[in-house]
């Protein structure tokens, strides 16, 4: 477990757009970039903290990933709408429509295909050179909406792996479903007991590493369709998780930050 006592800010800073929706480093040099709730995306020079601000649309910029090159920022906007920024010029390049609301987004390793999350179940895949929906994936048939009493259902993360055409995504209605892109059809489902936030790849391998809100990560054989390890050490809901090799970073609903190595 992670702690600070007392705790300390080493730095801070601070958009002028609203609430921050994320946060993430540049793969490379040093950068920090942050989605803010009026539309903006912000990018900030460590350690002078220069300011540069991109402001292509009004909706909020609800989740952002770099392509290979670390050149361009995919970021999809609450609307649907999915743009591929150029960071130096702060233009769009490809702007598409996938007339669905978005949740969380992914891109393929060969930067060929972005995946976008939706509230209702669905996961849109898009053809970044065509610019269209190519597919949508669900397990529900077209026109599908949840009965009012129905637990969420929604789409809370996606992951490519890295060298197969396999993706998967992460419901909050205890499940994961691996959906094969090549062929676009369902492969596996894996049933959790709780709603599941997030999903990593563990390496080339078909490990599946999942953060679920009991509190508990699983090491999944995809393979096998089964579990081959648990991780506890939370005692409220875990909120998101990193894999950096062999270590797990998790953070929980409590404010705690552990740090878990599996093999």
């Amino acid at each position: 477990q992670l702690s600070s006592n007392p705790p300390k800010a080493v730095v801070s800073t601070q958009s002028t757009g609203g609430d921050v929706l994320w946060v993430i480093w540049h793969p490379l040099v040093p950068i920090l970039l942050a989605g803010a709730v009026d539309g903006g995306v912000w990018m900030w020079k460590v350690p002078a903290f220069e300011t540069k601000t991109i402001q292509l649309s009004s909706n909020p910029p609800v989740d952002a990933k770099f392509l290979s090159t670390n050149r361009h920022l995919v970021v999809g906007y609450q609307d649907g709408t999915i743009k591929i920024i150029d960071l130096k010029s702060g233009e769009a390049t490809v702007s598409v429509d996938t007339k669905q609301e978005i949740t969380c987004i992914g891109v393929s390793p060969d930067d060929k295909l972005v995946l976008t999350g939706s509230p209702l179940s669905a996961a849109y895949l898009v053809a970044i050179q065509a610019g269209k929906v190519i597919s949508r994936l669900t397990e529900h048939p077209a026109g599908y909406r949840p009965m009012e009493t129905s637990p969420s259902d929604s789409v809370e993360h996606v992951v490519f792996h890295p060298s197969r055409n396999l993706v998967a995504v992460s419901y909050t209605d205890n499940k994961v479903c691996l959906w094969d892109t090549a062929l676009q059809r369902l492969r596996h489902t894996l049933p959790h007991p709780d709603g599941v936030v997030k999903s990593c790849w563990a390496g080339e391998a078909l490990h599946l590493v999942t953060c679920c809100l009991d509190g508990v990560i699983r090491v999944w054989d995809v393979d096998q369709n089964q579990t081959i390890a648990e991780v506890t050490g939370h005692r409220d809901q875990l909120l998101d998780m990193k894999i950096s090799d062999n270590l797990v970073v998790t953070a929980d609903d409590s404010g705690h930050v552990k740090v878990f190595r599996i093999s």
